[in-house]
């Protein structure tokens, strides 16, 4: 009688055993994610990367001219070295630790090519910051240039630069109201002496 009861008793604690690892197998497999969510995951990380990314356009002394993607956070010298840049290019002109910004043109100058564009911003133009008619290309002028302006002295000069660095070239003499200490009284001011 003893017996039967403890061959009972094992033969219980086999079966609850086995019914245990059955349902948490199955449990397994149910968290799991299937191929379609793994689909979904890929797409949406596919997709978030398409809206990181910044077109980049570099011309100039390099074998591969033309617009590159580059993710966020790329740097000049991200987008120069994927141009491939010839032998003669002078890369001491361009500020190759600034952050690009989408649709931005960098231009990589040849040795011996002038330039004036203390930001590093690579500007294509190869003219004096001073235009003819003595105003002052603010996108192009260095510290120097920007202090003989009335009312700039060195730390706005640092300030304008600064911020051409981190925004890209101004896209009308409007925008240096945008730099931090340049309000609209000094930007009457100045308004007939800069230009872009």
């Amino acid at each position: 009688m003893w017996e039967m009861d403890r061959k009972a008793q094992v033969f219980l604690i086999i079966i609850a055993a086995a019914l245990l690892f059955a349902g948490g197998y199955k449990y397994a497999l149910f968290r799991a994610p299937g191929p379609e969510s793994e689909v979904t995951v890929t797409e949406q990380v596919e997709e978030a990367r398409e809206m990181e990314t910044l077109g980049v356009h570099v011309a100039g002394a390099v074998n591969k001219p033309g617009v590159y993607q580059l993710g966020q956070g790329a740097r000049v010298e991200d987008a120069v070295s994927r141009a491939d840049p010839l032998p003669e290019a002078d890369l001491n002109h361009l500020n190759l630790a600034r952050r690009v910004v989408d649709g931005e043109k960098i231009y990589v100058p040849r040795e011996g090519e002038v330039q004036t564009s203390s930001d590093g911003s690579g500007v294509e133009s190869t003219a004096s910051a001073v235009e003819s008619g003595g105003k002052i290309n603010i996108n192009t002028a260095s510290a120097a240039e920007l202090d003989t302006l009335p009312g700039i002295g060195p730390v706005l000069a640092q300030r304008i630069i600064d911020y051409r660095t981190t925004h890209g070239q101004f896209r009308s003499v409007a925008d240096l109201q945008k730099v931090s200490g340049i309000g609209s009284r000094r930007y009457e001011q100045l308004k007939d002496l800069i230009t872009i």
